[in-house]
């Protein structure tokens, strides 16, 4: 099977543990006030340890949101004391906040714990074979970095029991292919905005400033803000049009395939590392995972 179809493959099963991980973080939402994406600040504010947490430590991984948005999350957040602001914009998570995340971990993984469709020794194998794919990103040479997939690492369970070990290796996978995408576009100068304006041209998800807008609206900029994006575009020869016509140009089409291209070559360049047998055990391995979820 090709590293694709592989990877595929591993989201469908990853896919299928969310149901569980909804349903155990549901109680826990309801209690607390904070939704999954809050959660998920909290989780990234532990493993930014030993250091604080501000906007510019978020938008390493996520440079598409406007720091005014990753600031009034950790505001939210401080005002319900799981993090306290200890400078302008600077944050860090209380003994109760961390409390909270050890809970909200230990819920989780209990409930992919009880879910595993596999026999002991196949889900052993599988986290396995899994571990050392991900320890080999982790020692690939970059391009791409591993900012991410270092931090999603920090949060590695012990291997015993295997599946919430392999739920992180997943999320582990998915940290490395997102160094990828940023390797593959942060050279060109174009700003995140600009880029994921040419994204959503790219899949034909938009062609207007109204509705790059409101597709984008969860990340916090104003209409200028991909008003300036769209101008940037332009500029750079990589789209044409109007706001209400916008579309990307043949330079605009080559290069945003060429981003694609390279995030793959990046991110599956470790996978080389696994011999066939190993892949094979994957494949049947996963399938078996992915169907009994």
């Amino acid at each position: 099977m090709e590293d694709l179809a592989l990877w595929s493959l591993m989201r469908e099963a990853w896919a299928g543990l969310n149901g569980s991980i909804d349903r155990a973080v549901e109680p826990i939402i309801a209690e607390t006030g904070l939704n999954g994406r809050n959660w998920g600040l909290l989780l990234a504010a532990l493993t930014f340890e030993p250091e604080n947490t501000t906007a510019a430590h978020l938008m390493v991984r996520g440079p598409y949101t406007a720091a005014e948005e990753y600031v009034f999350r950790l505001s939210t957040a401080a005002g319900l004391c799981f993090l306290e602001e200890v400078a302008l914009g600077t944050f860090r998570i209380t003994p109760a906040g961390r409390a909270a995340v050890r809970y909200f971990i230990e819920t989780v993984r209990s409930a992919i714990a009880a879910v595993d469709p596999l026999p002991p020794e196949d889900s052993k194998r599988l986290a396995q074979i899994l571990a050392r794919l991900v320890q080999t990103c982790l020692d690939t040479e970059p391009p791409p970095g591993t900012w991410s997939i270092q931090l999603s690492y920090k949060l590695m369970p012990a291997p015993e029991p295997p599946l919430p070990f392999i739920e992180q290796a997943f999320s582990c996978l998915a940290a490395y292919r997102d160094d990828a995408h940023l390797a593959a576009w942060q050279g060109s100068d174009l700003t995140a905005t600009a880029f994921e304006v040419m994204t959503l041209l790219w899949r034909k998800d938009a062609n207007s400033l109204t509705e790059v807008t409101d597709k984008l609206v969860h990340r916090g900029h104003p209409m200028q803000v991909y008003a300036g994006a769209m101008d940037e575009l332009r500029s750079r020869g990589l789209a044409e049009g109007t706001e209400h016509t916008l579309r990307l140009t043949q330079e605009g089409q080559r290069f945003r395939d060429q981003v694609e291209v390279d995030t793959d070559r990046y991110f599956y360049a470790p996978w080389s590392h696994l011999s066939g047998t190993e892949k094979d055990e994957l494949v049947s391995l996963l399938a078996r995972l992915r169907d009994g979820l």
